[in-house]
């Protein structure tokens, strides 16, 4: 049976700036369509998990999932290992053997409200470039075949709007440790100074992240300080170089 698109879905996923818009849309536009309450977005283009954004979920739990969980996350072993030929799967399948190894993120979950979660591998270029987890409150039941059918036909769209986000000049460029005097950016800094980069003003870089102007004026001054830079033409050559895309 043809599971249809809903129309909600193509009109919401418009050429997202960042991958943290891009998570940040893909809620609003999932969150009628599977119950889901919450949204993880794992952007793994450095063929590695890279940075982690967390929709709707307490202050705290990013932060405690980075430093805690993520090294023992089942769904990170589902993804190293290339994930499954149709790229979906639900939390509930992976457990039974995290549970076997002590290696189960489910406190995380019940301390967070949390309960059930869909997971989606987002390819590119024969590779995993993103992984997508809806998430579902405790309490109001598991995803089930009907759900994983409806994210299969999904996938082909959200990886669509996930490569625009990456071919975007404001995308952000994943970066390493060492190697680098922008790995010291937060993810949302970065999201700042990838847009500054592209030329975009503080205003018109606060009417695409939601936030004001002088939120995105502090980041900007604090995205300055940490790469060692005077002024944002001194970023933006910067943020070039590393990013192998001059403009």
């Amino acid at each position: 049976m043809t599971i249809p698109v809903p129309t909600v879905v193509t009109s919401d996923l418009s050429r997202p700036a960042t991958p943290a818009a891009f998570a940040e849309a893909v809620m609003v536009s999932l969150r009628p369509v599977f119950g889901a309450s919450r949204a993880v977005l794992s952007d793994r283009r450095c063929g590695r998990p890279g940075e982690m954004h967390f929709v709707n979920w307490p202050a705290w739990c990013q932060a405690h999932y980075c430093a805690e969980v993520r090294a023992r996350d089942p769904i990170r072993g589902w993804l190293d290992g290339k994930a499954s030929e149709d790229g979906v799967t639900r939390l509930s399948e992976l457990l039974p053997a995290a549970r076997r190894t002590g290696l189960s993120p489910e406190p995380l979950l019940a301390d967070s409200g949390a309960g059930f979660v869909l997971i989606m591998a987002l390819r590119g270029q024969n590779r995993i470039v993103g992984a997508l987890s809806l998430v579902r409150d405790a309490g109001h039941g598991d995803f089930d075949e009907r759900d994983r059918g409806l994210a299969m036909a999904l996938l082909p769209l959200l990886e669509m709007a996930y490569h625009g986000v990456i071919a975007s000049g404001a995308a952000t460029v994943p970066l390493c440790a060492g190697n680098d005097p922008l790995y010291a950016l937060t993810p949302r800094e970065r999201e700042v100074a990838a847009l500054a980069s592209a030329g975009h003003s503080n205003k018109s870089i606060a009417r695409m992240l939601a936030t004001s102007p002088w939120t995105i004026k502090n980041q900007m001054r604090a995205a300055l300080q940490k790469a060692g830079v005077r002024n944002r033409t001194e970023l933006s050559a910067l943020w070039n170089a590393r990013s192998g895309e001059p403009r």
